[in-house]
């Protein structure tokens, strides 16, 4: 015959001691908490990417470093952010200097040429339309 004994003792009591003593055999595991944020973070940086910063799929896609990646596309974004402002800073002079480009005699010679091939290129047209009429005798 066996006896069986309720102790009584709840599940609120023992999920925290529970929880508790995981953590601490996690921690305790872990090394330096430091560290491993460092390697994480490391790791990260470094994981092999495609050029527009996304693991692909196809793995001979991923060539580059994530980070190589966001510090290029950060510059190249500071660079068009840079002139764009610099060109709306400066629109006047590069119009200006635009227009004394193309009032130079040779310049003017090849704005006619290429005006007059775009017209030229625009009139021909790539498609031929054929169509056949025959009569034939109906045998009845």
């Amino acid at each position: 015959m066996s006896n069986m004994i309720n102790l009584g003792i709840s599940e609120d009591m023992v999920k925290p001691i529970l929880e508790k003593q995981i953590q601490a055999a996690i921690l305790a595991n872990m090394g330096n908490p430091e560290e491993l944020i460092r390697n994480v973070v490391s790791t990260a940086l470094r994981q092999k990417v495609d050029k527009d910063g996304k693991v692909s799929s196809y793995s001979s896609d991923n060539r580059y470093d994530y980070l190589d990646v966001l510090v290029g596309k950060t510059i190249r974004k500071a660079a068009e952010d840079s002139l764009t402002e610099w060109l709306k800073e400066n629109s006047q002079m590069v119009k200006a200097l635009v227009i004394q480009e193309m009032n130079k005699p040779e310049r003017q010679n090849s704005l006619v040429g290429a005006f007059a091939k775009s017209v030229e290129d625009s009139l021909k047209c790539s498609w031929r339309f054929n169509c056949d009429v025959r009569f034939d005798k109906i045998d009845d």
